[in-house]
C-alpha cells in the first residue's frame, strides 16, 4: 500500500482473520498473470468527457418525445431536480468504491469483493447484457431514427423531396436499416480495437460535436418564443395539423412527475462508466473518478435542465405532449423531437440537417461507449478465471482484442434481433433496461453501504475520503442506504409504463429477462467455481484480494 495515497498496490492481499495467504502463491494460482496488461492512459478530463458522451448531452432532445407521451402528467424540469439528487448519491457510492478498488470491472469488483464473487458476477453480467444490447440497439437507432430524422429535417427546412424520399426508404426498409446499422456497429468494433488513448480521443471528438449542436440548438430555442414557433409551424405544417390542434392540455401532478423521472434517469446513465475501466485510469484514482463520476451528473443536470426549459419555452409543454402522442399513434421517418421541429424555425436545410445530425453523433457515441464497457467486464471475469482465460489476451498496446471480437459477435446478434424480431426486442428494450439497470444499481449501493462493516480490513486501507464519517457512522453507509432505496424506486417506476392509461408495451419477457440474467450470473460463477476447484485453483481467494494492476 502506498502511504501517499493509501491505495492498494498490485496484488495486495486483503487478509481475513484466521487466514494466511502468501502473496506470490495466491497471485500466481488465482489470476492469469501478475499484471493485467491494461495500460493506464485515461486522464481525469478524458474520463469526464467520456462519461458525458455515455450520458448524451443532447439525447434528451430525443427522449423528451417518449417522456411527453408516456408520462404526460410529469413536469420534466422538476424531474431533473429529483434525478440529480438520486444520481449524486449513487455517484458518490461509485466514486468511493472506485477509489477503494481502482481496478477494471467496476461493480463486478466492488460487489464481488464486498458480498461474494457470485453476486458480483450476477450484477455485472446484468449490466453487460444491457450494454451489449445497447451497442446493437443504438446502431439500429442510428439507421432507423437518427439518419431518417436528419434527412427529413433537411427536406422540411426546404431541401426538397428527394431527402424525404430517402428517409422514408431507409425508415421503411428492414434490410436497409440492418445494413446501415451493421456498418455503424462494425465501425464501433474497429474503433474499439484501437489503442485506448485513440478510443477516448474519438469519444472526446464526439463530445465536442455534440456540444456544438447543443449550444446552437439552445441559442435557437431561446431566441424563439412559443408564439413565433406556432407561426412558423403553421406556415409549414409537416403533420397536416395546425399548432393549436396539436396542443394537449394535461395537468401536472406530483405522482406523474415522480414516475416521469424514468426517462430523465435513463439519460443520466453513464456517469459511472469510468469505474469499468478503472485499470486504465492514470494518476490518483480518487481525484480522477471524483471528477468523472461525481462531477458528470452535476454538469449533466445543469445541461438537461436548460434543455427542458428551453424546449418548453419554444414549443410549449402541451404541444410536445400532443405531437409526441400523435407520432406514437401514426409514426413516420422523422422523430418529432425538438431537433427536428427546429427545422420549422431555421428554414436552412444544411443547418436543420446538422442539428438532427446530433442524434447520429449521440447514438454512435452510445454504441461505442456501451460496447467498450462490457469488454472490460469480460476481461475482469476471465482474469479471475471464471470465464476462459484466453479472453484476457491483449495487444502490445493493452487492448483486450479477444474480448472485443467475442462481444462484437454478440452485439451483431443484438442488432439482428432488434431489426428482424422487434416483437421480442423493440423500443420497450429501453424501458425494461431501465427497470433492470436500477435494480442492479441498488445492489451496488447496498454493497457500498455495508462495505465498512463486511470488509473492515479493506475499508481501513482505503483512502481517507472513503473512511469519512459523521460521528461514528460512515458517510458511505448513510449515502449508500439512501441511494439503494432511491434506485429501487426508479426500478419500480420503470415498470409502470401503463400508469395513467399510457401503454408501455412491456411483456412478462421484458420484465423477467434481466432478473433471470442476474440469477444466471450466480449459477455461472458456481459452475466455474466447481470446475476450477477440481483443477486445483484456489478460487476462495478471489474475494480476499484485488486483482493485479
Amino acid at each position: 500500500m502506498s502511504p501517499a495515497t493509501k491505495t492498494e498496490s498490485a496484488g495486495t492481499v486483503v487478509n481475513v482473520p484466521g487466514t494466511q495467504v502468501a502473496h506470490e502463491a495466491s497471485n500466481q494460482d488465482v489470476y492469469v498473470r501478475q499484471s493485467s496488461g491494461l495500460v493506464r492512459t485515461v486522464s481525469a478530463r478524458t474520463a469526464l468527457l467520456a462519461n458525458l458522451v455515455g450520458m448524451g448531452i443532447i439525447v434528451n432532445f430525443f427522449w423528451i418525445t417518449e417522456a411527453s407521451a408516456f408520462y404526460p402528467n410529469a413536469n420534466l424540469i422538476t424531474t431533473v431536480a429529483i434525478g440529480v439528487t438520486i444520481n449524486v448519491a449513487v455517484g458518490y457510492v461509485y466514486w468511493m468504491l472506485a477509489s477503494a478498488m481502482p481496478r477494471s470491472g467496476g461493480d463486478y469488483i466492488f460487489v464481488g469483493r464486498i458480498f461474494h464473487p457470485s453476486i458480483g458476477l450476477g450484477v455485472n453480467l446484468l449490466f453487460s447484457v444491457v450494454f451489449v444490447t445497447w451497442a446493437g440497439l443504438f446502431s439500429y437507432f442510428t439507421a432507423f431514427y437518427a439518419i431518417p430524422t436528419m434527412l427529413s429535417a433537411y427536406s422540411y427546412a426546404g431541401g426538397g423531396s428527394a431527402a424525404l424520399s430517402s428517409a422514408t426508404t431507409l425508415w421503411s426498409s428492414t434490410n436497409d436499416a440492418f445494413i446501415v446499422g451493421f456498418i455503424v456497429l462494425l465501425l464501433v468494433i474497429l474503433v474499439s480495437l484501437l489503442p485506448t488513448k485513440w478510443i477516448f480521443r474519438v469519444s472526446v471528438g464526439l463530445f465536442v460535436g455534440s456540444a456544438i449542436v447543443f449550444a446552437i440548438m439552445i441559442g435557437i430555442l431561446l431566441a424563439t418564443p412559443q408564439s413565433a414557433f406556432a407561426t412558423d409551424f403553421n406556415a409549414h405544417p409537416v403533420y397536416g395539423s395546425s399548432y393549436s390542434s396539436l396542443v394537449t392540455a394535461v395537468p401536472i401532478t406530483a405522482t406523474g412527475t415522480f414516475l416521469g423521472v424514468v426517462y430523465t434517469m435513463l439519460s443520466f446513465i453513464g456517469y459511472a462508466n469510468s469505474s469499468y475501466y478503472g485499470g486504465e485510469i492514470r494518476g490518483n484514482p480518487t481525484r480522477t473518478q471524483g471528477l468523472a463520476i461525481f462531477g458528470a451528473p452535476i454538469i449533466f443536470a445543469i445541461l438537461i435542465a436548460i434543455l427542458y426549459a428551453a424546449s418548453y419555452y419554444t414549443f410549449g409543454r402541451g404541444f410536445l405532449i400532443g405531437v409526441s402522442s400523435s407520432y406514437f399513434g401514426a409514426s413516420g421517418p422523422y422523430w418529432p423531437g425538438p431537433l427536428f421541429l427546429a427545422a420549422a424555425i431555421v428554414r436552412v436545410p444544411i443547418l436543420a440537417a446538422f442539428l438532427s445530425f446530433g442524434l447520429v453523433l449521440t447514438f454512435f457515441g452510445f454504441a461505442l461507449i456501451y460496447f467498450i464497457l462490457p469488454t472490460r467486464n469480460l476481461f475482469a471475469w476471465s482474469f479471475d478465471r471464471i470465464f476462459p482465460t484466453f479472453l484476457t489476451r491483449v495487444t502490445k498496446n493493452g487492448v483486450p482484442y479477444v474480448a472485443v471480437l467475442v462481444l462484437g459477435f454478440f452485439a451483431m446478434v443484438a442488432l439482428w434481433i432488434q431489426t428482424y424480431y422487434p416483437t421480442y426486442f423493440d423500443y420497450a428494450t429501453l424501458g425494461y433496461s431501465n427497470f433492470g439497470f436500477w435494480f442492479a444499481v441498488g445492489i451496488v449501493c447496498l454493497a457500498g453501504a455495508l462495505f465498512p462493516f463486511l470488509r473492515k480490513r479493506q475499508y481501513s486501507q482505503a483512502p481517507a475520503i472513503v473512511q469519512a464519517k459523521i460521528g461514528p457512522v460512515p458517510i458511505l453507509s448513510i449515502v449508500g442506504f439512501a441511494a439503494t432505496g432511491a434506485s429501487w424506486f426508479v426500478s419500480y417506476a420503470a415498470s409502470t409504463g401503463n400508469y395513467l392509461g399510457i401503454t408501455s408495451g412491456y411483456s412478462e419477457f421484458d420484465l423477467l429477462f434481466l432478473p433471470v440474467v442476474f440469477v444466471a450470473g450466480i449459477v455461472i460463477y458456481f459452475v466455474s467455481y466447481g470446475v476450477q476447484k477440481w483443477r486445483g485453483v484456489p478460487m476462495d481467494l478471489i474475494n480476499k484480494e484485488l486483482p493485479p494492476d
